[in-house]
């Protein structure tokens, strides 16, 4: 029997089940078990009915869960980015607000609920875990865009903060700077590769590394103010953020410490508020355009061949040298 001629009657003939099962277990609608669910799929997969299908004709839903107001992140450029993203290969497409409430209650996305089915699903940030799963059974194909972790067994595309850390590390080195400390959170995952990248490099160059610099505190005016008390002060501070950076800027400022002149600070994002601020912020490039057009690529990849291996793409950063790092050479 030629692949053009395989019908649904086919699979439910040799399935010995109904033709209205495998039509809901194909098209992702309810009705059908996750368990005959698999089966139908592997079984048209056998037989050929799956034909190539263009670009344009898949249907993608985008999920995020953080409101735009006050984004002092790049969240919105992530999401614009997305967008473009799947306009440049043409898929049909939505987008919907999920915020936490909705996910620990798990309410379906009103674009599902509504009878849209979706051949693909990009996750932008780190959802709820049971969110995520209840999600699976309506639409198996996934990417986590930023929501990396690595207990997570699926495919995500990450920003290499492990590099990021080395790479602002080895830059203040180079430009003198050999006692650095961190301000950041300590339960973002991020800057934990982010600790272990400026280790690497303060190890790489054989300076010490000196723990009691590094500030995991949301509000670090205390440590800080601590910190620069003492004896031997780091000269430069690499924070999480650009926006942790003008937090700190702006504390030291109102303090009559200016910076660089009297202590270097370096952000990550590259954000607006980067150029904007005085003195403009030396940061991290993240490349999001790419990273967005990798998480597309990577879903439409699932897509096509849905049994291939879970894959984590990490994006490097690009140093972006403004006037907060001053050379102490």
């Amino acid at each position: 029997m030629k692949v053009d001629k395989i019908k649904i009657s086919d699979i439910a003939k040799a399935l010995e089940i109904s033709t209205i099962s495998v039509s809901r277990a194909l098209s992702g609608q309810t009705g059908v078990s996750q368990e005959l669910r698999n089966k139908i799929v592997i079984k048209a997969k056998e037989m050929g009915y799956f034909k190539a299908t263009n670009d344009e004709d898949l249907k993608i839903l985008v999920l995020h869960q953080n409101p735009y107001i006050q984004d002092t992140s790049n969240y919105s450029y992530m999401v614009q980015g997305l967008e473009k993203a799947i306009q440049k290969v043409g898929c049909e497409y939505n987008l919907e607000f999920v915020d936490k409430d909705s996910q620990e209650k798990l309410y379906m996305p009103n674009k599902i609920t509504n009878g849209i089915n979706y051949d693909g699903i990009i996750f932008i940030g780190r959802f709820n875990n049971d969110y995520v799963s209840f999600i699976s059974n309506r639409i198996k194909n996934q990417v986590f865009y930023t929501g990396y972790a690595p207990s997570m067994d699926g495919d995500s595309v990450w920003y290499n903060f492990n590099n990021g850390g080395y790479k602002l590390c080895d830059y203040l080195i180079k430009k003198g700077h050999t006692v650095i400390g961190f301000l950041g959170s300590s339960s973002i995952y991020k800057n934990k590769e982010k600790i272990m990248g400026i280790t690497s490099a303060l190890e790489d160059h054989q300076l010490k590394v000196r723990n009691e610099f590094f500030i995991f505190e949301e509000d670090f005016e205390e440590a800080i103010t601590a910190l620069i008390k003492s004896k031997d002060a780091p000269t430069a501070i690499i924070c999480q953020w650009d926006y942790t950076a003008v937090k700190l800027i702006k504390f030291l400022y109102e303090r009559g410490i200016k910076v660089p002149e009297d202590l270097s600070v370096i952000g990550s994002g590259n954000t607006e508020m980067s150029v904007l601020f005085i003195p403009a912020l030396t940061t991290l490039e993240l490349n999001i355009d790419y990273a967005c057009e990798a998480a597309v690529a990577l879903l439409l990849r699932r897509i096509n061949k849905p049994d291939k291996p879970f894959e984590n793409i990490t994006i490097n950063s690009v140093l972006v040298e403004r006037d907060s790092v001053k050379s102490n050479i």
